[in-house]
């Protein structure tokens, strides 16, 4: 949703390269949060994106992305996703190279691993402070992505409706395997009806997950996508050794209107269940503007840094 904010650059003529772009976007949150663990406060947050993007004479297609992020509020600052699922106030700087071609497209840097490329998130619609994608049985299908500094090198290859990819994450330490995984994704039209799956699998020799999912979208504004989650899981919030999850998120989109809800919840074995679901609305202002309120509850914490029950109001806002 992101718009351009500086009009393109075009560099031409220059160490065999047929023509090279530079693109800056910015998105900016201005409004409200709180919940069961902090007081109603103020949020405010702003993320500017450098895009390059170039063609080789030969028809080679590059590129590079740098996304930084500037401090927001102090919660949030502190209270953060531990996985950078929000990213909010960390003053985090993430980047990524690729190049494609008729042999498809590599990718290099803070990328997503092969199963979180192929499966989707059960998650409609955005909060300023994810609120909805944050409770207690939220899951983001990130499989062992992070396991060691998080600089993945992911290779895909797309021939119709289907795509397949492998990547790779290495220790530089040398003492742990590298994190392996393999995706494939579908998707197409039935009678009418865009549906889509995907299938991951991530290992390092030691730890493995395999995740899956499924999404449809009706013609009259309808969604649901279905999650599932087996292997090595770490339950949001509250750390818990999981053994596997599952998710279902529903959305209805008329207009500029689009209202979302989903449930997750982590097997724990012995230790039972631990679930939460959410709730949001979006509106859509035009010109980048949208209305955004969400909300959160779970049987733990939540990772936006909250508690058990989270709420956000406010406005995005796309440059």
């Amino acid at each position: 949703m992101k718009k351009i904010l500086l009009a393109t650059t075009a560099l031409a003529g220059f160490a065999g390269a047929a023509a090279a772009e530079v693109s800056l976007s910015g998105y900016a949150e201005i409004g409200v949060f709180g919940g069961d663990a902090v007081d109603t406060q103020f949020h405010s947050d702003l993320d500017v994106t450098f895009t390059l993007s170039g063609e080789s004479d030969s028809g080679l297609s590059f590129g590079a992305s740098i996304d930084l992020d500037e401090v927001g509020d102090d919660a949030n600052a502190t209270g953060g996703d531990p996985i950078s699922h929000t990213g909010r106030g960390s003053g985090t700087e993430e980047h990524a190279v690729w190049v494609s071609g008729s042999f498809g497209k590599v990718t290099l840097g803070d990328t997503d691993g092969a199963l979180d490329w192929a499966v989707s998130e059960i998650y409609s619609g955005s909060a300023i402070n994810d609120d909805h994608s944050t409770h207690a049985g939220a899951y983001w299908n990130t499989g062992l992505d992070g396991t060691y500094d998080g600089q993945v090198m992911r290779y895909e290859y797309s021939f119709g409706d289907f795509g397949v990819a492998i990547s790779a994450e290495l220790d530089d330490t040398g003492t742990g395997d590298a994190v392996l995984g393999l995706g494939f994704k579908w998707s197409g039209d039935m009678g009418g009806t865009a549906v889509s799956a995907g299938i991951g699998h991530q290992s390092n020799g030691t730890v493995d997950v395999t995740a899956v999912s499924l999404g449809a979208t009706l013609a009259g504004g309808f969604s649901a996508n279905l999650g599932f989650a087996d292997g090595d899981l770490t339950a949001t919030g509250s750390g818990a050794v999981a053994e596997s999850w599952w998710g279902l998120g529903v959305a209805y989109t008329s207009g500029a209107l689009t209202v979302g809800a989903n449930y997750g919840t982590f097997d724990l074995g012995a230790a039972g269940d631990q679930s939460g679901w959410g709730l949001v609305v979006n509106y859509d202002l035009g010109g980048g503007a949208v209305a955004q309120v969400g909300y959160g509850d779970g049987d733990a914490a939540s990772s936006n840094g909250s508690g058990d029950q989270t709420w956000s109001a406010g406005l995005a806002l796309s440059f």
